[in-house]
């Protein structure tokens, strides 16, 4: 991973992480499309980092596994609410939190594949994949909560 996709990951991470932070109105298709995209976008950052072994292989399925279980864990932490006749959604205290743990445990997961075998490089270059995973997985509770809550969500043509 150069410094580029370095700066894009944290952008990317801060920009989201920010707007969900102050409320937003809630987007179906944002929320389906921009995770897809950023997964997409991983997979071609991973596919360039070269051959993945099978250890690489195993220890990226826990990491998207990990990734998938805290962004569920995240999309039913997120607050729901009416603003201006459309939903909103915004993170809580302990969404922060949780993104803050996922951060920590994407780290010690690396740590600790790279120890058992698997490649720094391959293990690096997934960060993009694995947010891209975490904010579909979110958007996988998030979307049938907001179209069960009855208050109509932003409509876009």
């Amino acid at each position: 991973m150069n410094i580029l996709q370095i700066v894009l990951i944290v952008a990317v991470a801060a920009l989201v992480i920010g707007k969900r932070l102050t409320g937003r109105p809630v987007d179906t298709r944002r929320s389906i499309v921009m995770p897809g995209v950023l997964a997409v976008y991983g997979l071609v950052i991973l596919q360039k980092s070269g051959t993945l072994t099978h250890t690489d292989q195993v220890w990226l399925g826990i990491q998207a596994g990990v990734s998938v279980a805290i962004g569920l864990i995240r999309g039913s932490s997120i607050h729901l609410y009416e603003r201006n006749g459309v939903l909103w959604a915004r993170y809580r205290p302990i969404t922060i939190l949780l993104w803050l743990g996922s951060f920590a445990l994407r780290f010690g997961l690396e740590l600790a594949a790279v120890g058992a075998g698997a490649g720094k490089s391959a293990m690096s270059s997934s960060t993009m994949l694995m947010f891209g995973l975490s904010l579909a997985a979110e958007s996988l509770i998030v979307v049938p909560r907001a179209h069960a809550s009855g208050i109509p969500v932003l409509a876009r043509s």
